[in-house]
């Protein structure tokens, strides 16, 4: 057995005897004498397991477990105490301890219950491995993050169009993320091929017209034709039956069936219909996509993540965001630069509106952190079941939507 293991004793005799023991198992013992000289290895994908005095002077086993489960709430903690009793008990399971152990612990038992913990954290690891790398290949994840069921299902859309050959027809409001999704499809797609993206609406009366198939489509990586007229797509259709090894991606505000001269049997070819949502339509995740706003900048900035307050993501849920993502995306940079720019245009609603935006958040935010998990969410939040099933049917959550897909 392998892995590290940040013991944490006040006593010098108890903890050398510990850290022999666990060495003696051929684990890697960081040693502390305290909460101060621990708190420094206490940090999100720490790759051990924790093992703390609960009894120790200034700051105890406790604060120990909470500075843990903020760094990170998969990191195994496992409390040990001299002085057993049923309410110290209850409150290191509901607190979140992985186990809690009395003192004098048998060799056999706290090397097992360490092993264990080991063995769930190496898991951890691993899948938080394997999904990072699946983000960083999947430009859906990427253009769209968020858990809710409405970001999900436009990432799934995505996939399942990037995998196909049809010719994609991406339509909502101006500002929602029509042009990442058209680079999705592209990015996602088995073999990369050459693709064209047309936004369909006031273009100039030839712009259409003068478009022609390349040789080589290869030659060809993106070519965008702003606000082509509707009544210039008789040309796209006279262009998608010319261009057999060209995926054509159109965009436009308005339908198929509302782009009136347009008629997608027309040109022997299979055009999907997606519809990219609205930040609005996609609010539950706002603080996700803020967040992932927020590191794309201090990465292009090379500068350090500065923490994002409860009180700032609340802002974001209760602000509208007329100019959708860009003006998110605007904001998430001032943030990230340390500045606060005031938006006179954008309401903040009243006190009413804000605590249930709150209130919502908290329990989204909950519920990603447990997976969908509602007795652990429950438990986290403190509530009795019926009541956060009624809060989840209060603002129209499934706390099966936030399992893992």
């Amino acid at each position: 057995m392998s892995g590290q293991v940040l013991l944490i004793e006040d006593d010098d005799a108890l903890r050398h005897s510990l850290a022999q023991t666990l060495e003696l198992a051929d684990l890697t013992v960081i040693p502390a004498v305290g909460y101060v000289q621990a708190k420094r290895s206490i940090r999100a994908n720490f790759p051990g397991v924790i093992l703390s005095d609960i009894r120790m002077p200034h700051q105890d086993g406790f604060s120990v477990l909470s500075t843990a489960r903020s760094a990170d709430p998969d990191l195994p903690v496992i409390l040990l105490t001299g002085h057993s009793d049923v309410p110290t008990a209850m409150r290191a399971m509901k607190e979140g301890a992985y186990e809690y152990l009395e003192k004098p612990v048998g060799t056999e038992r706290l090397v097992d219950v360490v092993s264990r913990a080991i063995a769930h954290r190496d898991l951890v690891l691993i899948s938080r491995r394997i999904e990072r790398a699946l983000e960083r290949s999947d430009a859906a994840a990427r253009s769209f993050p968020g858990s809710g069921p409405v970001s999900t299902g436009l990432r799934t859309a995505l996939r399942r169009v990037a995998a196909s050959d049809c010719h994609v027809h991406l339509h909502g409001p101006k500002g929602t993320g029509k042009k990442q999704a058209a680079f999705a499809i592209n990015a996602l797609a088995p073999e990369p091929r050459a693709f064209l993206t047309l936004n369909l609406l006031n273009a100039p009366a030839d712009a259409v017209r003068r478009l022609r198939p390349p040789e080589d489509p290869a030659d060809l990586s993106l070519k965008n034709v702003e606000n082509a007229a509707p009544e210039q797509v008789a040309d796209l259709r006279a262009l998608l039956r010319r261009c057999s090894d060209l995926r054509v991606i159109s965009s436009s505000a308005m339908t198929l069936a509302d782009l009136e001269h347009f008629e997608a049997g027309e040109s022997g070819t299979t055009v999907v219909e997606i519809r990219v949502p609205t930040l609005d339509e996609r609010r539950d995740d706002l603080p996700e996509i803020f967040e992932n706003f927020v590191r794309l900048a201090v990465r292009s900035l090379d500068t350090d993540m500065p923490e994002i307050s409860t009180a700032t993501l609340t802002d974001v849920m209760t602000r509208s965001w007329p100019g959708s993502l860009p003006e998110l995306r605007s904001y998430a940079m001032t943030y990230a630069l340390g500045t606060r720019v005031q938006n006179d245009s954008v309401g903040h609603g009243t006190f009413a509106e804000q605590m249930e935006a709150f209130e919502k958040m908290v329990l989204t935010e909950t519920l990603k952190r447990t997976s969908g998990k509602a007795t652990e969410a429950a438990r986290a939040l403190g509530l009795p079941r019926n009541t956060f099933y009624d809060r989840l049917a209060r603002f129209g959550l499934s706390a099966k939507d936030f399992r893992d897909n």
